[in-house]
This record gives C-alpha cells, sequence and structure tokens, in this order.
C-alpha cells in the first residue's frame, strides 16, 4: 500500500533526473596546433573564436597571429616543441630528455616571449619527452609558476603528462580526438562524430585540430550544427577559468559579459512585467570514454 502512493513521487524523480541529464551542457574544446609558419594559417581566424590557437613558437607569424587574437578576445596556446621518438625536426626551442631541468625552464620562458599572452600549453610531438619524469615535472613546475594550465596532447600511450600535472596541481586535461590526421571528408566527418559521441557521453571533450585548409572548410560547415545536438562550443578559457594566468586575462571581460546578461534579464523582466499588465493570458515557455589515440605523426 505505501509503495503504491509512494510510486507517483519516484516516477517524478526519476522523471525530473533524466530531464536534468538530457539538458546538461556538453563542451566541446577544439584546439589548433601547429600555427605559426603558414601564410593560410591566417583563414583560421574566420572560425569562431571559440576556437582556440596553439602558435608555434619563434616562427614567422607567432607575433601576428597571437596579436590578432588577442584583439578577438581569442584565447591563445603555446604549442611547446618537444622530442619525438622517431627524431623528427622539432623546431625552435625543443624540449629534449637529456636536458637538465634549468635548460627546460629556460626554453618554456624564452618561448613564452615569443607568445606572450598564451595562457595555457599543450605539446608539439613529445612522444618521447612526455613519457619521462624528471623533464615533465621540471616543464609543469614552470608551468605553474607562470599561472598556465596544460592540455596533453596524448602523442603516446606513455604519457606522464596529466598525471604529473594533477600532482602539482596544475590545471590540466588530455585530448581525446585527433580531428584531421587524414584530410579526406568522410575520416574528418567520422572524427567530428566521434567527438560529439565523447561529449554527449562525458560531458565534454578535447579535440586537437591543425589550419589545414581542409580543416578549416570542414569545421565552418559542420561547426553550426552542434548547438541543434545541445552540444556547446567552449573555450579553454572558460574551460580553464580557474587558471590563475585566465582569470587574469579574461576575468575582467568575464565579469563585463555577466554585468551585461543580468541587465538583460532584469530588462527582460521588467519588459514581461509590464507586458503581462495588458494581456489577459499567461505566456509560457516551452520549455564511451573511448580509447585515446597516439598521434598518427609520431
Amino acid at each position: 500500500m505505501l509503495l503504491r502512493l509512494l510510486m507517483p513521487c519516484i516516477i517524478f524523480v526519476l522523471c525530473g533526473l533524466i530531464s536534468l541529464q538530457a539538458k546538461a551542457k556538453s563542451d566541446i574544446i577544439i584546439i589548433l596546433d601547429d600555427l605559426g609558419y603558414r601564410p593560410s594559417d591566417i583563414a583560421a581566424f574566420s572560425l569562431p573564436k571559440e576556437i582556440t590557437f596553439s602558435i608555434l613558437p619563434q616562427t614567422p607569424l607567432a607575433s601576428e597571429i597571437a596579436y590578432r587574437a588577442e584583439q578577438e578576445g581569442r584565447a591563445v596556446m603555446l604549442h611547446m616543441p618537444m622530442q619525438a621518438q622517431n627524431g623528427k625536426e622539432m623546431g625552435p626551442l625543443g624540449l629534449t630528455t637529456d636536458m637538465f631541468a634549468g635548460a627546460i625552464t629556460y626554453n618554456l620562458r624564452k618561448a613564452m616571449k615569443s607568445v606572450p599572452n598564451a595562457v595555457g600549453v599543450n605539446n608539439h610531438m613529445g612522444s618521447a619527452f612526455t613519457g619521462q619524469q624528471k623533464g615533465m615535472e621540471a616543464l609543469l613546475k614552470e608551468v605553474k609558476r607562470q599561472g598556465l594550465f596544460f592540455v596533453d596532447s596524448r602523442t603516446t600511450i606513455l604519457t606522464k603528462g596529466e598525471e604529473i600535472a594533477q600532482r602539482l596541481g596544475v590545471p590540466s586535461a588530455s585530448r581525446q580526438v585527433f580531428l584531421d590526421h587524414k584530410l579526406e571528408p568522410s575520416f574528418l566527418l567520422k572524427q567530428f562524430n566521434q567527438m560529439k559521441r565523447i561529449a554527449k557521453k562525458n560531458g565534454h571533450v578535447v579535440v586537437i585540430g591543425h589550419p589545414h585548409p581542409e580543416t578549416v572548410d570542414f569545421l565552418k560547415t559542420h561547426l553550426p550544427s552542434l548547438e541543434k545536438e545541445g552540444l556547446t562550443l567552449t573555450s579553454v578559457a572558460d574551460y580553464f577559468s580557474h587558471a590563475p594566468k585566465v582569470a587574469k586575462q579574461f576575468g575582467k571581460a568575464r565579469e563585463q559579459t555577466a554585468w551585461r546578461n543580468d541587465a538583460d534579464v532584469k530588462d527582460n523582466n521588467a519588459d514581461t512585467s509590464s507586458t503581462s499588465a495588458l494581456l489577459t493570458h499567461t505566456l509560457t515557455e516551452e520549455g564511451f570514454a573511448e580509447r585515446l589515440e597516439t598521434a598518427p605523426n609520431e
């Protein structure tokens, strides 16, 4: 008898929980790597400002891209070169497994001067460097000193990046999807769909792509569909809002946006109250942690 009486309440609570789960926000964080060498990289500015640019240090266009991104309110990261297992050339200021801690700190500081408005760091290549303890500790201690966050590009399954970052108290995340290591439209769509599945299941997904013309065109075509599926394209500045440099660089703008939104809500409420006095009726609103791949180019 008691169970029969309680059953409607139980059903009501379960429906509420299901409804909340369905409305839960799913964040998609997309980082474009390797910016700085090619004039064609500028085309990435045609993408929404939530797309993050990760810039290689001391490259011909590093300063230009970083400055323009700052003017647009776009978050920028440092794409720090690190040694790969295949011995591939890293580029300027690359970190190697035989470096002392002081040399690692020096290179990172010098790289940051090339991209001074960077609020975070992720590794360029690094299948050898990110797998060893001492070098990553030296790197991430400096990342913490500078108030940055760290995104592990996961170019090897043996990476110690996020593990050490968490131990040192560095805000961090790991890449979950590589978008464009093949540039065929069918492959890009496959990775894009995988991105959406992970976001819906886990509440967020971290994606890495590159400023290839094919990738830029693909994203311009497909990103508008995300909102219809309840997915939110999110800047790393919002995802890592607690990181000290993010808070310093973007906090004021975020407060101003919140103030404007609050003012809009108050204005809307006032308009609604005035309107409701004139109306004779009420208006109502109707309301796989999947396997992480390693970098194909390593």
